[in-house]
């Protein structure tokens, strides 16, 4: 199925997740507001408070009221950011879905105009590559992005923070066996052309971040199951073939860390050496 470039066609709806954001939401959409200044055109907007417990949902009223774009879901409890996606594509009906961030560390006015265009035709989706990351979770991220990149084709180096990517497509993605982490792995395995564009970091500007320790194993487990339902029962290999799949799947594993590893040790000597 081909569609007009979101850059011409506007059929793009802004999703954006959001726990426990008070902090930032006035300053999220006073951003957003000058962002579609800046463009000539407004997008649809939709916010999805995944079960805060803070004056979020209180905020996310007065901005209802003050920008008419805008309209908010929200989750009684939290279902976390497979639980969003899963509301987002229920309830998005442009051609087209930008995920967003509720955190501040990305700019709607430098990244909303990069990654739509880099849309172009023929590209199914677009990722937003952070540079200079300061948020500790580098090496977590390169590992995952190095293990679906051998595992998948999955070509970029960022596949988990802001994105562009066709609505009709995600909808084919089993998000209980894939979860939000991978989608974009199973995409590119799946032979959509996902790219990506380098867009700057910035500080979280209030509140913290919901990454903690315990994501990095359940990460391990969610790409252990990903792959396996990729690789094998989607492929329908027969009992014998089992064990050497997942040698396959360990190696992969194995070489994506060495890698990411050995590269975060050739930086620290040039960093120790300048």
């Amino acid at each position: 199925m081909l569609f007009a470039p979101p850059a011409l066609s506007h059929s793009v709806t802004i999703v954006i997740p959001c726990l426990n954001e008070e902090g930032n939401l006035e300053k999220l959409f006073y951003t957003l507001d000058r962002t579609f200044q800046n463009l000539g055109f407004t997008l649809p907007v939709l916010l999805i408070d995944d079960g805060s417990t803070d004056q979020t949902p209180q905020i996310l009223t007065q901005l209802c009221c003050q920008y008419a774009y805008l309209k908010t879901i929200r989750h009684p409890q939290k279902r976390g950011v497979t639980g969003v996606w899963k509301t987002a594509i229920a309830h998005v009906n442009t051609e087209w879905v930008f995920w967003g961030q509720a955190d501040l560390e990305s700019d709607f006015q430098s990244d909303l105009p990069l990654l739509l265009e880099a849309c172009v035709p023929g590209v199914d989706g677009v990722a937003g590559w952070r540079q200079q990351r300061g948020d500790g979770k580098v090496m977590a991220s390169k590992f995952a992005n190095l293990a679906c990149r051998m595992s998948f084709g999955l070509k970029i180096h960022d596949m988990n923070w802001i994105k562009l990517v066709r609505r009709d497509i995600l909808t084919k993605v089993p998000f209980d066996v894939v979860t939000h982490r991978y989608l974009l792995a199973i995409l590119a395995g799946w032979g959509y052309n996902i790219t990506e564009v380098a867009t700057p970091w910035h500080p979280r500007f209030s509140g913290q971040s919901k990454f903690g320790r315990g994501r990095l194993v359940t990460s391990a487990m969610n790409f252990s199951r990903t792959w396996w339902w990729f690789h094998i029962e989607n492929r329908l290999l027969l009992p014998f073939q089992y064990i050497p799949a997942m040698f396959k799947a360990v190696d992969v594993g194995f070489r994506a860390g060495k890698e990411a590893f050995d590269l975060q040790v050739s930086r620290d000597r040039v960093a120790s050496n300048s």
